[in-house]
C-alpha cells in the first residue's frame, strides 16, 4: 500500500477496518444510541459541505474536451449530469443552512453566545457559497488532451 508495510492481507484489512470503525464504537459506547444518531447526523453534515467540492470539478473535467478530448461526455449526459448535481448541491446548501439555523435557535446557548456564533459562521457561509459558485464558473483553459495518449 501507500505505506509500504509488509504484512498479511487479512491482517491489514482487520486493523484498517477497526481503525476505521474504532471512533464510532466508542461514541455508540459513551452515548448510546442517541450519540450514535448525533454522529451519523454531524457525518453527513460534514459530507454534505465537502461535496461540492468533489462533484464540480468531476462535472467540469468529464465535460470538459480540453482535459478529456474526444472522450469527453455526450450533451445530454452533460445536462443531465449537471441538473442532477446542482440540484444535489442545492438541496446539500439547503440542508446545511437550516440544520445550522435550527441548531442555533433552539441551542441552550445564551443569547449572547448564539448571536457571536452566527456573526462568526453566516459569513463564513457566505464565503462557502462564493467558493462553490467561483469553482463551477471559474474557466479552465489548460489543455491536458493529448491525442497520442489514446493510442
Amino acid at each position: 500500500g501507500f505505506l509500504d508495510i509488509k504484512m498479511k492481507t487479512w491482517l491489514r484489512n482487520l486493523m484498517t477496518r477497526c481503525i476505521a470503525i474504532a471512533p464510532s464504537l466508542v461514541v455508540s459506547i459513551i452515548g448510546g444510541s442517541n450519540g450514535a444518531g448525533r454522529l451519523i447526523i454531524i457525518a453527513s453534515m460534514i459530507l454534505s459541505f465537502e461535496l461540492p467540492f468533489a462533484l464540480i470539478p468531476l462535472l467540469k473535467f468529464s465535460s470538459s474536451s480540453s482535459k478529456m478530448g474526444p472522450h469527453k461526455n455526450s450533451i445530454y449526459i452533460i445536462v443531465f449530469s449537471w441538473t442532477l448535481g446542482l440540484m444535489l448541491i442545492g438541496i446539500n446548501v439547503y440542508f446545511l443552512s437550516t440544520s445550522f439555523m435550527g441548531w442555533l435557535i433552539h441551542s441552550s446557548l445564551p443569547t449572547y453566545a448564539k448571536v457571536l456564533v452566527g456573526v462568526v459562521v453566516c459569513p463564513l457561509m457566505i464565503v462557502y457559497l462564493i467558493a462553490v459558485v467561483y469553482l463551477t464558473f471559474r474557466k479552465d483553459t489548460v489543455v491536458t488532451f493529448v491525442a497520442d495518449s489514446c493510442k
